[in-house]
């Protein structure tokens, strides 16, 4: 399993599978903290409670969507990339 992650690892279908997941993540995540709902998230973004399950289903979002459900959280953010490693194989 390693060695498929490892091989992967650069694939851009597998970084942005990683991103979209990741983000779902916090997301919900940001909301337990909040004890928000997706009900009130929805009213609070000013959308229906279909399209807030339609972003945490992993659907492929934009930048806004993302800023917008930020917002309605109340939540500061801002993207921090890692520098990766690159080990040498023997």
């Amino acid at each position: 399993m390693k060695d498929l992650l490892e091989e992967y690892r650069y694939d851009e279908e597998f970084i942005y599978e990683g991103l979209r997941l990741d983000l779902s993540y916090y997301l919900k995540r940001l909301m337990e903290e909040k004890g928000i709902t997706k009900k009130e998230l929805a009213k609070r973004m000013g959308v229906s409670p279909a399209y807030v399950t339609k972003i945490f289903s992993g659907s492929n979002i934009s930048l806004k969507t993302v800023a917008k459900v930020l917002s309605a959280l109340e939540v500061d953010a801002r993207l921090v990339l890692d520098k990766r490693e690159v080990k040498e194989k023997i």
